[in-house]
């Protein structure tokens, strides 16, 4: 387990906020579909490691 940091925003101030400054939404959209990746990416590799065939070498996903 580690500590887990979270902040909270108002999703209508946030919205209006990128479609203001089209460099600031660019910016926000970006930072999420990283965060989204790595998220993904590390349960891709929880999975693997999880129902990967031991000992081939190959996995399943």
């Amino acid at each position: 387990m580690t500590p887990v940091l979270t902040h909270e925003f108002d999703a209508e101030t946030v919205l209006m906020a990128m479609d203001a400054d089209p460099a600031f939404g660019s910016a926000v959209g970006h930072w999420v579909g990283q965060v989204l990746a790595d998220r993904l990416q590390a349960t891709r590799i929880r999975l693997l490691d999880l129902c990967a065939p031991r000992g081939t070498g190959r996995s399943v996903l």
